[in-house]
């Protein structure tokens, strides 16, 4: 069940990405700037949101070493503190396209700490396919700009 639930909320994350970068086609200022921001906002959000699943995953004695959970709740606050700079950059396009990296990069961290024990294979399968799909989608806008 909680891989299920899981897939459901991963699948309307990217589902919020595609629907806020349909704004964009729109060349109505009144659609676009909102969506710019809620896009740029979301993808902070999504970021806190995955350095909290490695943070909580590190707190488990059952899983990983202790170095690994170690480093993985060392590391957890990153993807917060870059989410939340990513909001002060100075353009839309610097903004997601360091999403799209940050992104690519917690997918990184999340498979080395797959590697060493701390996170289910079919938690790396999930956020290697949505990681995809939220970069693709976030490259579109990107293209919009």
């Amino acid at each position: 069940m909680v891989r299920r639930i899981a897939w459901v909320l991963a699948g309307a994350g990217a589902a919020i990405f595609a629907g806020i970068t349909i704004g964009l086609f729109s060349h109505e200022s009144h659609i676009r700037v909102p969506a710019i921001a809620a896009l740029v906002t979301f993808s902070a959000i999504i970021l806190s949101y995955l350095g909290g699943i490695e943070g909580g995953l590190a707190l488990r004695e059952e899983s990983g070493s202790e170095r690994t959970r170690a480093v993985a709740l060392a590391l957890s606050g990153v993807p917060a503190l870059a989410g939340w700079g990513v909001l002060w950059l100075d353009s839309p396009q610097w903004q997601l396209g360091s999403a799209i990296g940050l992104l690519a990069a917690v997918w990184a961290a999340d498979l080395a700490l797959s590697r060493h024990g701390l996170i289910p294979s079919w938690f790396v399968d999930l956020r290697t396919a949505v990681t995809a799909v939220a970069c693709a989608i976030l490259g579109v806008a990107v293209y919009l700009l």
